[in-house]
């Protein structure tokens, strides 16, 4: 088993993949910008056990998060349209169409990516390894009491999302049940890292459900362009037709699964809410607590990262 770690070890590995990736980040290359993707909200999930959820730190998160999902979430349309177009030959105009129109969508993306990614300083993250470690001084506790709180927290959070979404089809109610899921599980990837004990089935079903939410909100975004596109002829029309058809099928095979996991979810939440509540002594930690780090307290190595004079877009998750 894997040597468990602090919330600030945990973010520090996960920045470490994206300063890995950085270089295909700014060439917009797709693996890149989906795995720093998925490692900034990983440092964000450790951050908001260390710090205000509207620290700068977070905050920047949440900034770079959002600027490479515009690009992601035009190679994601871009998959799902190259899937369909290979089951349904008989729309390959109209996808093709439609691809094109998420091509030049994607390019326009990956150009602002870019500029504000010229914005974005990193030479201290440079500097940072060189630096002498301070003493170690005894604040681990802290971590230990906001985990488990946070934990409390997402747990509620997804509690309420799936209470709030009905068996009738609502995208927007659907696409909050996923970020709240979302959220509950990276927040307990956290807790795993630190050496908590975690069923795997738990963690499993968690992703299963997460990526068939996530593929019912690209159905439904990719309806919205098939909606919004205007047929030049009668024969793409008609494609078009078909194309809706079909996506209105799949999209509805996925909501009947959902609705026949709703049960499960409410399981995995209990689950949950029981580990938050246990005290924290009764943790499984495998690792002797040290104390973290001054530096990592004063100054984790993401609060660093300084934008440029355009400051930050929003405040959305």
């Amino acid at each position: 088993m894997p040597t468990a770690a602090t919330p600030r070890e945990f973010a520090l590995d996960n920045l470490k993949l994206v300063r890995q990736h950085w270089a295909g980040v700014r060439d917009a290359d797709v693996e890149s910008i989906h795995q720093a993707r998925i490692a900034l909200r990983r440092i964000r999930a450790a951050l908001q056990v260390l710090y205000a959820s509207d620290s700068d730190e977070i905050e920047l998160c949440r900034y770079l998060g959002r600027a490479l999902g515009r690009v992601r979430d035009r190679d994601v349309m871009q998959e799902l349209f190259v899937g369909i177009g290979t089951r349904l030959p008989a729309a390959a105009s109209a996808v093709g169409a439609i691809r094109r129109n998420v091509d030049g969508d994607r390019s326009r993306a990956a150009r602002r990516l870019i500029k504000t990614l010229d914005d974005v300083k990193l030479r201290p993250l440079a500097r940072l390894p060189k630096r002498r470690r301070l003493p170690r001084l005894s604040f681990w506790t802290d971590w230990r009491l906001a985990l488990p709180a946070q934990l409390a927290q997402r747990t509620a959070s997804l509690r309420e999302a799936i209470a709030r979404t009905p068996a009738t089809y609502m995208p927007n109610r659907l696409h909050r049940v996923r970020i709240a899921m979302k959220k509950l599980r990276y927040t307990l990837e956290v807790a795993r890292a630190a050496g908590v004990s975690i069923d795997r089935h738990l963690m499993r079903d968690l992703r299963k459900t997460q990526d068939l939410l996530g593929g019912m909100h690209d159905l439904h975004v990719a309806g919205r362009l098939v909606d919004q596109f205007d047929a030049p002829d009668k024969t793409v029309a008609s494609e078009l037709n078909l194309l809706e058809a079909v996506m209105t099928a799949d999209l509805s095979a996925l909501h009947a699964k959902y609705l026949s996991r709703r049960d499960h979810l409410h399981a995995m939440c209990d689950y949950s809410a029981k580990l938050a509540a246990s005290r924290p002594a009764t943790w499984t930690m495998h690792m002797v607590m040290n104390a973290l780090p001054a530096a990592g307290l004063v100054a984790l190595p993401v609060a660093v990262w300084r934008l440029g004079a355009g400051g930050f877009e929003g405040s959305g998750a």
